[in-house]
């Protein structure tokens, strides 16, 4: 049975509105004054937009990271954000301290976990496009010179 049924173009729009969630929750929820609660947040928040942008999918602005680290990234920041709470004993002070961690913590493992490990087929021929329209161009340039030659070899 394949798990794997989120496309990549979903988990990327996923990706580009969890990150700067993340980053703004601490704030959002009131959690200010407890860093065990705020810092790491922000920091899973951060390195997954970054990493989001260099991903060979959809969303990547620069695609040297392959799919399938980035969804080992995502799972290994999904577990650090769930664990982070109880590591720094940010439990004690509410549940606002801790639900949040280990929902969004939960999210990016199972969202790792079912996303597709690679974009679909058309997305890697359109980025082939440019260099196969060319290749194609000069084929029929060729082509064309070769039939135009002997036309003239045949009128002389």
């Amino acid at each position: 049975m394949n798990l794997r049924i989120i496309p990549t173009k979903a988990h990327g729009a996923l990706d580009l509105a969890t990150g700067p969630a993340l980053i703004a929750a601490p704030t959002l929820l009131r959690m200010n004054g407890n860093t065990g609660a705020t810092i790491p947040p922000r920091v899973v928040g951060s390195a997954a937009t970054l990493y989001a942008l260099l991903t060979d999918y959809e969303f990547g602005l620069k695609r040297v990271l392959p799919m399938r680290t980035h969804l080992a990234l995502d799972a290994i920041g999904g577990v650090a954000l769930a664990a982070t709470p109880l590591v720094t004993r940010a439990w004690r002070r509410g549940l606002r301290h801790w639900l949040p961690h280990a929902i969004l913590g939960a999210n990016e493992v199972v969202l790792a976990l079912t996303t597709k490990e690679r974009p679909p087929r058309a997305h890697r021929l359109r980025r082939l496009a440019p260099r196969a329209a060319l290749g194609a161009a000069v084929a029929g340039a060729l082509a064309a010179g070769g039939v135009f030659a002997r036309r003239r070899a045949a009128t002389a």
